[in-house]
């Protein structure tokens, strides 16, 4: 959907068309150039609450209709409401504005002139007039509060503690959330975070890893040991969506603390029932830190549970139940140790590789395809040839004519196998218009080096993108385009634009 615009240009019933027709979820915010404006808030297409001047509902996107001139702008990072005031459909807000004179659905509606006082009609006067009070305050549209409520379980628990980060979405309700939808479109835009879900019976957690699923939690029993992983969490947490029972968040996390929470789910402890009474916390970080341990480190205590998150034993994060802001130093979850009956727990990460959940085995059947982002290379690959005659041989017995009237161009395409199967790909490959020939596996492996000595152990992703980029000049240039925009805790922007920028010198000194 367009970013801004005119509505001279274009009107604004072209515009919700727009987002309904390409499913948008964000905000729109609509000027008329006299001072008036009217947000309106989509979810996946979606119209579900609209206010302007202190009325909220149908009737703001219908006065909003007839707007002619002003302008208006998408913004679709913004933090959506709870609120749900719009009731009609697009469709029926388009007929209703078709249908409602321009005056009457913007302009205040006039009271009726008074007639002049006689002494025999003021007593009646005055009795509409007491009368009226009421209806006045009746005709102003309020936004429903309702939706606000939080669900909070009956247990009170959560899977596990998860931090605060960048909030995408918030209380959702699951009631008009397409959550098949959802899913596809973190995956396409690679999301790295948390999906949780609260409902006045349970609670829930899916945590993404670069657009993958890589565990689902799920508690909603009052019997502390039911929590659930895997498929079996995914598919109740599927169910209390698909029933519109509760509400979602939607929090960008950085993936080292990612990778922090999902250890912390599925792998063994390394030391447990340790007491604070007799722990020296911060001899043990320091023996976990020339360990370079990845993994965590948990707290529990009257006072709540502290979570230190260590990456190559470095500090990737830390945050206590009661504080949620992630911090770069772990005096707070650390300050739970004070209570000397304190549990400690140490988790390492697992060195066995989990494979990703698998979401199509339970939301596929209620999705359309996915994006075909890995068609390419099936549809450019060589078609089937028959492996009865591969060998050069055939070529001597061949008539010895002319070549020019032997070998035209276009025989090569019935002569698929000359060459070794290694080699049957470059044929049937696109020439690459992408500069010259060079050694790209090198040389990105010389730029994945420059990302970790600038960067250290929050160089991954910067060497995951650089790795997973097409070994051409185009392909290479694209990766360390994307650096700069790349979101890394405690890593300031300006950093990875000169990364960048030395990366593309570098780069520059091979050509």
């Amino acid at each position: 959907m367009q970013s801004h615009g005119s509505l001279a240009e274009i009107p604004l019933r072209s515009l919700l068309e727009a987002a309904q027709g390409e499913r948008s979820t964000g905000t729109l915010t609509v000027r008329n150039g006299n001072g008036q404006s009217a947000s309106l808030y989509f979810l996946f297409g979606h119209l579900f609450h609209a206010q302007s001047d202190g009325k909220a509902g149908d009737d703001v996107v219908v006065s909003a209709l007839h707007w002619t001139k002003g302008d208006f702008e998408f913004d679709a990072k913004a933090k959506l409401p709870a609120d749900e005031t719009v009731k009609a459909g697009i469709p029926e807000l388009v007929q209703t504005a078709d249908a409602t004179p321009e005056a009457e659905s913007v302009a205040e509606p006039q009271p009726e002139p008074a007639p002049e006082p006689t002494p025999e009609r003021t007593e009646a006067r005055v009795e509409r007039k007491d009368h009226a009070e009421p209806e006045r305050k009746v005709e102003a549209p309020q936004p429903r509060r309702g939706v606000k409520h939080r669900p909070s379980p009956k247990h009170g628990r959560e899977p596990i503690p998860v931090p605060a980060g960048q909030i995408i979405y918030d209380s959702l309700k699951t009631s008009f959330v397409d959550f098949p939808r959802l899913i596809t479109t973190l995956e396409k835009e690679g999301y790295t975070g948390y999906v949780r879900l609260l409902t006045d019976d349970a609670s829930g957690l899916i945590l993404f890893k670069e657009g993958s699923a890589l565990e689902c939690m799920y508690d909603g029993a009052a019997d502390a040991s039911s929590l659930v992983l895997g498929k079996q969490a995914l598919q109740q947490f599927n169910d209390d969506v698909t029933s519109g029972h509760g509400v979602l968040d939607v929090v960008g996390l950085s993936p080292e603390l990612i990778d922090g929470l999902y250890e912390l789910t599925v792998s063994r402890p390394m030391y447990t029932e340790l007491y604070a009474a007799w722990v020296d916390m911060k001899a043990l970080l320091k023996f976990l830190s020339d360990r370079k341990l990845s993994g965590s480190v948990m707290i529990r205590s009257a006072g709540g549970t502290g979570v230190i998150i260590l990456s190559d034993g470095d500090l990737a994060g830390a945050y206590t139940s009661e504080s949620r802001d992630i911090s770069d130093k772990p005096d707070r979850a650390l300050a739970l140790c004070d209570d000397p009956a304190a549990m400690i727990e140490v988790k390492s990460a697992d060195a066995t590789k989990h494979p990703p959940l698998d979401v199509d085995e339970i939301v596929g059947g209620q999705r359309g395809p996915r994006s075909p982002q890995q068609q390419p290379t099936i549809s450019m690959a060589p078609e089937p040839v028959n492996p009865t005659n591969p060998t050069l041989p055939v070529i001597p017995v061949m008539p010895p004519e002319p070549p020019t009237a032997q070998i035209p161009t276009g025989g090569y395409s019935s002569y698929t196998q000359p060459t070794p199967p290694s080699m049957q790909v470059a044929p049937t490959t696109p020439p690459r218009s992408a500069g010259p020939q060079l050694d790209w596996a090198t040389i990105v492996a010389e730029l994945q080096a420059m990302a970790e000595d600038a960067l250290g152990n929050r160089a991954r992703k910067v060497k995951d993108i650089l790795g997973a980029a097409d070994p051409s000049l185009a392909g290479i240039e694209s990766a360390i385009d994307q650096i700069p925009s790349i979101s890394l805790l405690f890593v300031d922007s300006s950093r990875l634009e000169q990364l960048a920028q030395e990366m593309r010198a570098r780069l520059k000194s091979h050509l």
